[in-house]
């Protein structure tokens, strides 16, 4: 007569050891993939800020003088001529003050543009990009900046989505962050002034 044997199980034990090791080498993978995913981001940002200073180099060069400070998300005139909302319905508002006197009719005549294909409409964290010229230096909450043409990485129109404390200190850490505190934003020195 021939015994039956009995199909071999799991124990509770070895369950609960195979799940631990998932649960680890899940932890290990997300670790990596947000560090991966982290560091897209802020190159991301970081060529914007390249293209931004070629752009503002270009304007220069055709009209003698740099666009005009704008504000969050607005174009200050890369990609077409006078600065526009391109996510928005709003009218463009900045202030001309180191622009000459009727500059937008210098643009009319002398803008070559577009300095840029395209403005980029959202930051890799879902913010704003900001173009500023600070001839005095200029800042934001309590940080300063010394005299420059910035772009500012910020949160959106309704204040969400700043930059993570985290890529912040690295921008701080590399140099790239030049108001040189965790405010949630960044200034991207793009000329020196």
């Amino acid at each position: 007569m021939a015994v039956r044997r009995r199909p071999r199980s799991f124990t509770l034990i070895e369950v609960l050891i195979a799940i631990g090791i998932t649960a680890i080498l899940s932890a290990i993978i997300f670790v990596a993939v947000a560090g991966t995913i982290e560091k897209a981001q802020t190159t991301q940002a970081t060529q914007n800020a390249e293209k931004l200073r070629d752009a503002t180099e270009l304007y220069f060069r055709d009209m003698g003088f740099y666009p005009p400070d704008t504000n969050r998300g607005a174009d200050p005139g890369f990609t077409q001529s006078l600065p526009y909302y391109p996510d928005k319905e709003d009218p463009a508002l900045y202030v001309d003050s180191h622009c000459p006197s009727g500059w937008q009719s210098i643009v009319a005549n002398q803008w070559k543009g577009p300095y840029l294909a395209k403005w980029p409409t959202e930051t890799p964290w879902g913010g704003k990009y900001d173009y500023n010229y600070w001839g005095s230096g200029g800042g934001r909450y309590g940080c300063t900046v010394p005299p420059g043409i910035y772009m500012g990485i910020q949160r959106d129109y309704d204040d969400q989505n700043p930059i993570p404390s985290s890529v912040e200190q690295k921008l701080l850490d590399l140099g790239y962050d030049a108001d040189g505190c965790l405010n949630g934003e960044a200034q991207l020195l793009l000329i020196k002034l």
